[in-house]
């Protein structure tokens, strides 16, 4: 992901994390029709002692469907229903009596604050840490009481974003991503263990321990092969998002070739994830920059930034004003002016 601009790993956000689909009774939910849930939604939200599995369950759905849209729609167009739904769940948390419907509840809030935790530093630029903290420790907090150790260890490890390539924290982010890493291993998820060694590893690289740094992608290379379907976090690790990691990795370490060379196949390999890809273009045109390779670099990033036209991702954003900005040794050549223009165009719409 973005170290030398200080972006962050806009991973999706986990869409069946903590989610269990029971009743009371520990049977499966039958979904109702989207007629029926809204209707009985409005009547629980105006008689909340009446919350019920049924309730809890369109709740969690809506999560669900919410954070599948994140890495292509524009966070500031999710934000508005991301914020509905996680007041409603807090709010029925408040009335619902202690047993499983209460534990439903607090497994969607605990999905819900991770993604407005998301939602709020994307369309900020990244810019507004504290909010999107706040959010991830509300996650944490509502994930401990559910019981739910994959969802809290998630919540950590995109909190350990922040002070990576927010607050530029490499010590504290190392720190929260171990602590990340520790707990989906208590929690036996692979992939969420292996996504968090690679960040790790990420700190490692921002702290200039290249050995460190190549034992923790080293230990993560392994989780893929080990991970199982009924992993609940098995979406979040992929090789394509190893490739991610280890480029941007060897690019903080000053290995401008290894990480293009890494970076670039990445890309090439990466389909429909706007967000995502935009990071890792905006990357791979740093590398290029740092050997001087201008024409390249140019030509990435226009790919980049029609990429964000559509995304509109804070991240992507981030990486590519970096990587704009290292071509100012040539900004009078027509090149640099274009992508000045384009990316002064972007950053007005937004």
């Amino acid at each position: 992901e973005v170290l030398a601009a200080g972006g962050a790993l806009l991973l999706a956000p986990l869409a069946g994390l903590g989610a269990r689909g029971t009743t009371a009774a520990g049977g499966a939910t039958a979904p109702l029709s989207d007629p029926e849930a809204a209707a009985r939604l409005d009547y629980v939200m105006q008689h909340p002692h009446s919350v019920d599995m049924a309730a809890a369950a369109h709740l969690r759905e809506r999560a669900q469907s919410l954070a599948k849209q994140y890495d292509l729609a524009a966070s500031t167009s999710l934000l508005p229903a991301a914020g509905e739904s996680i007041g409603h769940v807090t709010f029925l948390g408040k009335q619902a009596p202690d047993g499983p419907v209460l534990r439903e509840l607090q497994a969607t809030e605990a999905q819900l604050a991770t993604l407005m935790g998301q939602l709020v530093w994307d369309a900020s630029q990244r810019r507004d840490h504290g909010t999107a903290i706040g959010y991830y420790d509300q996650a944490i907090s509502a994930a401990s009481r559910a019981g739910e150790t994959t969802a809290e260890a998630y919540a950590r490890l995109r909190k350990s974003y922040v002070a990576l390539y927010g607050e530029q924290e490499p010590q504290a982010g190392l720190r929260l991503a171990q602590e990340a890493a520790t707990l989906a291993a208590t929690a036996g998820s692979h992939a969420l263990q292996g996504l968090a060694l690679l960040h790790v590893g990420e700190g490692y690289a921002m702290l200039g321990e290249r050995r460190a740094c190549e034992a923790a992608l080293g230990v993560a290379e392994a989780h893929p092969q080990a991970m199982r379907t009924a992993d609940p976090a098995h979406g979040l690790l992929s090789y394509d998002r190893l490739g991610r990691i280890q480029g941007s990795c060897y690019l903080a370490l000053g290995e401008s070739a290894k990480a293009g060379s890494i970076l670039e196949s990445t890309a090439r390999r990466l389909h429909g994830r706007h967000k995502s890809k935009a990071i890792i273009l905006g990357n791979l045109a740093l590398a290029h920059v740092h050997q001087h390779d201008v024409e390249q670099a140019a030509t990435v990033l226009h790919r980049a930034i029609d990429l964000l036209e559509v995304s509109r991702g804070g991240g992507g954003l981030n990486v590519v004003s970096a990587a704009v900005r290292e071509l100012r040794p040539w900004r009078h050549e027509p090149v640099a002016q274009d992508l000045n223009e384009r990316l002064l165009a972007l950053m007005t719409r937004n």
